[in-house]
């Protein structure tokens, strides 16, 4: 999921850009299901899966118009099956028309079990790249050099099986309508396993390409996420149907070759993940206190904290915070905050080149509240405002010196870890012109509580117009799908400087 650019109608003239990866795993977390699936014993007796040579091309569209194409491969190299999915795909970002390509290939065994596999994803500005293989019990994860380096190990009871980057994490087959298959995913990203539920809703038939074919279409929803696709009998993908009128359609290179030469404007990003706003705010610089209704569910778990904001009862209510007093000097050793002090994949910390200039950043300056400010200011100032649909890691950024919210807040969190300030990103909403965009900031931890920081706009503390639907690493931010197409606010109560 990644992210949307708008121009700010407040005096803040740069982009204000949604939190992309939402959009990015809209389309490569969800429907991709690029996790990896648990032993086959935990698996009902009753679920049938059949590997086959395959070779099938996808048409994906993003608001009706052409976004790109995949191509999804299945073939035996030897003793093991080789499974390899190659995609192309544009976004129309701020009226820039950005390319992404996601390569991944892996090799597995008879019963579809991992051996090894490799990941690419690369924007033209920022490239990730992650490769593992099974040793033992061990799921064992490269980091490449030019991401930082090293490796991570997982211990895990068996090898797990992969799935494919189009369809359902396995070739299901020998379905029945009503039939609910809960499928265990291991997510290397968080080392921990969540169920994905298939449920089986009908047979129908599905036009494909002006033909009419047999299908069967399911439910399928993980974490956050309910998509509907419809599969043959041999368990593969015909169509999926995603949140922002993204679509994804079997198709053949003929095909794809003519709505390449006849494709439409892309919708632009923005258009499609706006949260629409009932009711005025004053600027944000003049606001004091916001409060407003959560409407669309009830069931989501916004959180409150005892610094700016608090939810209750579909009601969230965004104080302007005031700056803490620092309770401790740097580094901070409170064992509370070892997590937020950790490395992780994409907030490389413990990356000599981070390391060095956090450093040469923060100085001798052991006051972790001017820490932040420093760190704040030097993001902000050091990178090149840019639109890039692509999953950041805070040493690429480093090197590449731009990119966006996502970019800005990954690297934040890195540097302030470095000097042993514990930071966590924020994932929310902020305000501009008459709606809220999806976007992404920082809080850092001053002894007592945290406080916020936007990088991007350069705002210590983030106004009270920053709404945080969650907090976590970047691998968590798909866990914003669940807002996308259905969060609305209405204004109830709205206090500024003048109004007292």
């Amino acid at each position: 999921m990644k992210r949307i650019f708008r121009r700010s109608s407040t005096a803040f003239n740069v982009p204000i850009t949604a939190a992309t990866v939402a959009v990015f795993l809209v389309l490569f977390g969800s429907l991709l299901w690029d996790r990896y699936s648990t032993h086959p014993e935990e698996l009902s007796d009753t679920v049938r899966f059949e590997a086959a040579e395959t070779d099938d091309w996808f048409l994906i569209r993003m608001g009706g118009s052409y976004s790109g194409f995949g191509r999804s491969r299945q073939f035996r190299t030897g003793s093991h099956w080789t499974l390899r999915d190659d995609l192309h795909l544009s976004f129309n970002i701020q009226g820039q028309i950005k390319p992404l390509r996601i390569l991944s290939e892996s090799q597995v065994d008879e019963g579809f079990r991992l051996i090894s596999f490799r990941l690419k994803v690369s924007s033209g500005i920022i490239s990730f790249e992650q490769k593992g293989r099974m040793e033992g019990r061990e799921l064992v994860l490269e980091i490449p050099r030019q991401q930082g380096g090293g490796v991570r190990r997982l211990k895990i009871k068996q090898a797990p099986r992969i799935s494919r980057s189009l369809g359902l994490p396995l070739p299901l087959t020998g379905l029945e309508v009503g039939q609910e298959i809960q499928i265990p995913i291991f997510d290397p990203m968080e080392g921990q396993k969540t169920d994905a539920v298939i449920k089986v809703l009908e047979r129908s038939d599905l036009l494909i390409s002006g033909k009419t074919q047999s299908a069967w279409r399911v439910r399928a929803s993980y974490r956050s996420a309910d998509l509907v696709m419809w599969i043959d009998d041999e368990g593969r993908l015909l169509k999926g149907r995603l949140p922002l009128g993204i679509t994804v359609i079997r198709s053949d290179r003929g095909e794809i070759a003519a709505n390449v030469r006849g494709t439409k404007e892309l919708p632009e990003l923005v258009s499609l993940t706006t949260v629409h706003l009932e009711g005025t705010l004053p600027a944000d610089s003049e606001l004091e206190l916001l409060r407003m209704k959560v409407i669309g569910g009830t069931e989501w778990d916004i959180p409150s904290d005892n610094f700016r904001q608090k939810f209750a009862k579909s009601e969230l209510t965004i104080s302007r915070e005031e700056i803490p007093e620092a309770t401790y000097a740097l580094p901070c050793t409170d064992s509370r905050m070892e997590r937020y002090l950790a490395p992780s994949v994409f907030i490389r910390s413990d990356h000599p080149q981070v390391l060095e200039t956090a450093r040469q950043i923060v100085g001798a300056e052991k006051d972790p509240v001017k820490a932040a400010r420093l760190i704040n200011t030097w993001v902000h100032d050091n990178l090149k405002k840019v639109p890039t649909p692509a999953v950041p890691d805070a040493h690429t950024v480093l090197v590449r010196r731009q990119g966006d919210c996502n970019e800005h807040a990954v690297l934040a969190a890195a540097l302030a870890r470095a000097v042993g300030l514990p930071t966590q990103i924020a994932v929310g909403l902020v305000h501009s012109g008459d709606g809220f965009y999806y976007h992404a900031w920082v809080t850092y931890w001053a002894g007592e509580r945290w406080f916020s920081g936007d990088p991007l706009m350069n705002q210590i503390p983030a106004g009270p117009t920053h709404v945080t639907l969650l907090y976590g690493d970047v691998e968590k931010h798909v866990n914003v799908l669940s807002f996308l197409g259905r969060l609305r606010l209405k204004v109830l109560e709205a206090k500024s400087k003048s109004s007292g």
